[in-house]
């Protein structure tokens, strides 16, 4: 994973991303607008961008894919993975295979996150949120709350942490996907088509239909729930457990097909 050439271009796409989304942050500050917003709100963690940070979250399940998952199906169709079992066995295999390839979507999530938080505090300040701030639209209903008031640094912590997830979670769909066709190209872009076919139908439920949680709209899209700040409410147990649901399912899917999968 660490020499593979397209985890490097994944990191290397979101970077350019970043960094054209911090630049547009930059010149509104030469020009003096948006001087005192802390660096915690123009943060890709809490606001989903003003730039290219909106097409960054819209390509994320793709980025995380190409990094590694798409491996998985390679192996299939080449034949590299009969060579692999023969030698180290079907069980070590498939879960060494599953852990690196969760690793590398949290890797191109993550390291995007801390650029961005790293070329933004070079120029902006960090200040403390309040919640009588009418610019700190973070609600209740929203994960990590709690920290997001308390202390700052320690959000921004754990949120690399949920990034993290998040991006293994994208990974594992494309990884599943990979199991069950051996076209590396197709298993690289269903991650991307279901995160997009699950955002229109949320977009298309939120609009229609009204489902509450403590009298607040629930978020039902995934890509709403890849930042903090959003109208949609996403506390700690429902955002960690789409989470758990998102990885749950393709991993069931990859050890099944691998238990059963012949070499063939």
């Amino acid at each position: 994973m660490i020499h593979s050439k397209t985890l490097l271009v994944s990191v290397l796409v979101a970077a350019v991303m970043v960094i054209v989304d911090v630049m547009w942050w930059y010149n509104g500050y030469r020009e003096g607008v948006d001087v005192y917003i802390s660096v915690i709100m123009k943060w890709l963690g809490v606001n989903p961008g003003v730039c290219s940070g909106i097409y960054f979250f819209t390509s994320l399940p793709l980025l995380t894919s190409l990094a590694y998952s798409w491996t998985v199906s390679h192996d299939r169709s080449t034949g590299y993975v009969a060579q692999i079992i023969t030698r180290v066995g079907r069980k070590k295999y498939y879960l060494s295979k599953y852990i690196v390839t969760f690793v590398s979507g949290g890797i191109v999530f993550v390291s995007a996150l801390v650029l961005d938080f790293m070329l933004l505090s070079t120029f902006s300040y960090m200040v403390q949120p309040w919640p009588t701030d009418s610019f700190m639209t973070i609600t209740s209903a929203r994960f990590g709350s709690e920290i997001f008031y308390y202390n700052i640094y320690l959000f921004a912590l754990v949120w690399c942490f949920v990034a993290f997830l998040w991006g293994g979670a994208m990974a594992c769909i494309g990884m599943a996907a990979g199991m069950i066709t051996k076209n590396h190209i197709v298993a690289s872009v269903v991650p991307f088509l279901i995160f997009m076919g699950e955002t229109m139908l949320g977009a298309y439920i939120m609009n229609n239909y009204l489902i509450t949680i403590d009298g607040r709209a629930l978020e039902l899209t995934w890509t709403g729930m890849l930042y903090v700040r959003s109208a949609g409410a996403a506390p700690n147990d429902y955002m960690l457990g789409t989470i758990a649901a998102i990885i749950a399912v393709p991993t069931l899917v990859y050890f099944i097909r691998g238990r059963k999968y012949e070499c063939l």
